[in-house]
């Protein structure tokens, strides 16, 4: 079994779940009772782990003994065990449906959830700023500062992120590009091929981790092209896989990520680049430049939408 099978492999599974890990290592000697026992585990691995090992075993067809024999295949004592764990696998997933029904049981009114919404981002924020490490930040804006072409890496709510960073970048002079919207690991990974040592990869991922973007960032990493990784802490999958790893506190109770804390650390990372490219400000200024004519400005709107049309000369009519 390689790297390569491990999407398909592990499924339903968080990519840093201890099963899948021992469940990628032993798949190809398992028995074909096991097998499928395995592939159910693999593909409904939240239901495996709210069900009971009879209830399980009635749905799969195999017997409880096998199930017994599967989990201490992957190295546990029994099901129990092997359930346990699952199910501790499974938390990042779950735990944000959790902080979400627990909010809204406790019947808050809007402006109340609104305002604990505000102070939760500000206490995201407060936290990145707080364990703010300058060697780090350093390090992550030399990265950025002198690669030669940049792509950031980010699906679903983070392709916004990163389509953000990309275009702070671009307006400073860097020749930086994200995924294109639509498009797939195929797609990115038709851009990382053209990548190399002189590049860079920003990759983006917090709770709930895409598995599009850990294994794209894996791909990357195993073909040597230096990563800048932005996550939430050192559990996560792609934690491992970058040369500088900038943390960002992101914890939201009615939703699995703050944006809003992590678009602010990226944008503080623009600023350190803007602050250290050489040529930064006249790029920005060539950008704006070019840009003027479909910038808007209020005083201008206001008398084009003031302004009367005029009526033609009655004697111009036919």
């Amino acid at each position: 079994m390689t790297s390569d099978d491990l999407p398909s492999l592990r499924a339903g599974l968080p990519a840093n779940s201890v099963v899948a890990e021992r469940l990628e290592a032993i798949y190809p000697e398992l028995s074909q009772a096991l097998r499928t026992f395995a592939d159910y585990v693999l593909k409904y691995p939240m239901k495996v782990a709210g069900l009971s090992i009879n209830d399980t075993v009635d749905i799969t067809g195999v017997s409880v003994a096998s199930a017994n024999r599967f989990a201490r295949k992957l190295g546990f004592d029994g099901y129990a065990e092997f359930r346990a764990e699952l199910l501790r696998g499974m938390a990042p997933a779950i735990e944000p449906v959790e902080r979400l029904r627990r909010k809204l049981s406790e019947e808050s009114t809007t402006p109340d959830v609104v305002a604990a919404s505000l102070m939760e981002d500000i206490a995201n924020l407060q936290g990145s700023l707080g364990n703010l490490d300058p060697e780090r930040a350093e390090q992550a804006v030399d990265m950025i500062v002198n690669a030669r072409r940049i792509f950031v890496l980010g699906f679903d709510n983070a392709a916004g992120l990163a389509l953000v960073l990309t275009h702070r970048l671009q307006a400073i002079g860097c020749d930086a590009r994200t995924v294109e919207s639509g498009a797939g690991s195929l797609s990115v990974a038709r851009h990382l091929s053209g990548l190399g040592p002189e590049d860079l990869v920003i990759s983006i991922a917090f709770p709930r981790y895409l598995r599009d973007t850990v294994s794209m960032t894996r791909f990357a990493h195993q073909h040597d092209i230096p990563m800048l990784v932005v996550t939430d802490s050192q559990t996560s999958p792609i934690a491992k896989l970058g040369k500088v790893v900038v943390y960002a506190h992101a914890r939201r109770s009615f939703s699995s990520t703050s944006d809003a804390a992590v678009l602010a650390v990226l944008e503080a990372l623009a600023a350190g680049v803007a602050n250290k490219k050489p040529g930064a400000a006249n790029a920005a200024q060539r950008f704006a430049d070019m840009g003027f004519y479909w910038f808007a400005y209020p005083e201008e709107e206001e008398k084009a939408a003031t302004r009367k049309v005029s009526k033609p000369d009655r004697k111009d009519v036919p």
